[in-house]
Parts: structure tokens; C-alpha cells; sequence
């Protein structure tokens, strides 16, 4: 789509006042000036574009509550990103950012961030400031330790690191006491944290595709409260005897022959991310 035409859409946006603007997948690389004009707008979804320099053009929509930047080119956010104070969901998965600035930490009302894909070496301290965060997707990067910062997310509900290199989590880990959902698939873990069954909230757990050779009996007690621990693809596919009626845990192969596809277990609790399907009934 043309200059012209995504004028017109955002023309049409300002004239009606809508609260939605959609230029998802229209080949856009550079924003035009007049999306400062939107400055109504609450949600605003620009993926599947060709972005490739930090769009500042945004900064001026101080009432948006929702930003979806995945599957474009860039390598920087914009500064001043910080100041969009009102966001409570910000998607900017497949991208090339390589970090987050540390002004991520200032979106205080932020509930869901994914960051997906997006060649992170780590995560910054601040985002512990995000007090209001309760889903958080990192997988697919090259993170090798998590701040202890993390952990000051208190109403952290959802957490997926799946796809990284970690080998270990914080130490203050326990104090996610909202947490119930955690994935860290395709790690480096040579074993099932022990603090985890100190989480009370836990109820699912996946840690396939690691280094786990063993899961010992009094880690297992601590961890009865799960519904689910998935630790398939590990060194240990044997089920001892006395696991007996224990089948919430999943050993062994994927027999299901999907991999990681859409439809695994692994992806079918990540719909909320860059998979999430957009105003124009795309997938981002």
C-alpha cells in the first residue's frame, strides 16, 4: 500500500475518532508524519511492515494503551518510548533489537510484554519496575541469566524462556508468588530447579529439550502441587516404578510428531504473543 492510501486510513481514523488504528502488513518503512495527528488512538498496530528505524512518529499518541510492532526490521526503539505511559500491552517480537533500554522499566501500567525473537543477550534490571506485569514472553533469544530484579514481579502470572541459554534461575525466584505458568524449554538445565516448589501458585511447568538426567523424590514432593511437568526430550525417559499414577509428569519423546510447531503443548499456551491474531484477521 502507497503513501495515499495509508493517509487515507489514518485520514478516516481521525474523522471517525476511532480508537483502533490498523496498518498492519502494508510494506510501510517509514511512518508518515500524519499518525501524529491520531493522537486519540489506543491501539495501534503497525506489524508485519518493514520498519527499520525507530518510528518516533508514535511518541505523540499519549493515550495509547496497546502497541504491536512484531515481524518488522528494527534494531532500536524509539527514545522517549518510556513516555507512552498509558500502554498495558506492548508486542515487539521478531525484531533485531539485540536490548531493551532501560526506559522500559518507566510503562508502568505495562500488564503483557512480548518480546519474542528478538536476538536479546539479556534483560534489563528495570523491568522489574513493571509491577503491573503479568505475562512476559522472552523465548527464542540468546539470554544466558535473568536479573534478580525479575523478581520483584509480583503479579507475575505467565512466563515463558523458552529457547535460550539458561542454566539456572535467580535465587529469589520464590518471591513470583503469582506465577503460574512457566516454560524454559530448550535450555541448559542439568536439573529441575529446587526452589521451584517453593512458588506457590506453579501449576504447569515445562522444561523439555534441556539437560535433565533426574528428578529426585524430594524435589518431586516439593513440586506436588503442579498440574502439569513436562519434561520431555531430556536424558531421563524412564519412568521409575514408584512413579506409579504420577501422570502429570511427561517423560520421554514427543511421540506427537509436531516438534514445535503451532499445535504442540509447548505452543498452544503462547497463543497471546506474536501469534496473536490482529485487527485484519492476520497472525502476527
Amino acid at each position: 500500500m502507497g503513501t495515499p492510501e495509508i493517509d487515507n486510513v489514518i485520514e478516516r481514523c481521525l474523522q471517525k475518532q476511532e480508537a483502533v488504528l490498523n496498518l498492519s502488513h502494508r510494506d510501510i518503512s517509514v511512518l508518515p508524519p500524519t499518525v501524529r495527528q491520531v493522537t486519540h488512538v489506543r491501539r495501534l498496530l503497525l506489524n508485519n511492515n518493514k520498519l527499520l528505524m525507530p518510528p518516533t512518529e508514535l511518541l505523540a499518541l499519549q493515550q495509547l494503551e496497546e502497541l504491536t510492532l512484531d515481524c518488522n526490521s528494527l534494531t532500536l526503539l524509539p527514545t522517549g518510548i518510556g513516555e507512552l505511559s498509558t500502554l498495558t500491552y506492548l508486542s515487539l517480537s521478531n525484531n533485531s533489537l539485540g536490548f531493551l533500554p532501560g526506559e522500559i522499566g518507566r510503562l508502568q501500567d505495562l500488564t503483557q510484554l512480548w518480546i519474542a525473537d528478538t536476538k536479546l543477550m539479556g534483560l534489563p534490571p528495570e523491568i522489574g519496575l513493571l509491577q503491573k506485569l503479568e505475562k512476559l514472553s522472552a523465548k527464542n533469544n540468546q539470554i544466558s541469566s535473568l536479573p534478580d530484579e525479575l523478581c520483584n514481579l509480583s503479579k507475575l502470572s505467565w512466563l515463558n524462556l523458552a529457547q535460550n541459554q539458561l542454566d539456572r534461575l535467580p535465587d529469589s525466584f520464590s518471591r513470583l508468588q503469582n506465577l503460574s505458568y512457566l516454560n524454559v524449554d530448550g535450555n541448559r538445565f542439568a536439573e529441575v530447579p529446587a526452589g521451584l516448589g517453593e512458588n506457590p501458585a506453579l501449576s504447569s511447568l515445562s522444561m523439555r529439550k534441556n539437560m535433565i538426567s533426574s528428578l529426585p523424590d524430594d524435589l518431586l514432593l516439593s513440586l506436588n502441587k503442579l498440574c502439569k511437568i513436562d519434561l520431555r526430550e531430556n536424558p531421563l525417559q524412564e519412568r521409575p516404578a514408584h512413579w506409579k499414577g504420577l501422570d502429570f509428569i511427561l517423560l520421554g519423546p514427543d511421540h506427537t510428531g509436531a516438534g514445535d510447531g503451532p499445535g504442540t503443548s509447548t505452543e498452544s499456551e503462547d497463543t497471546d504473543s506474536s501469534g496473536d491474531s490482529t485487527e485484519d484477521g492476520e497472525t502476527q
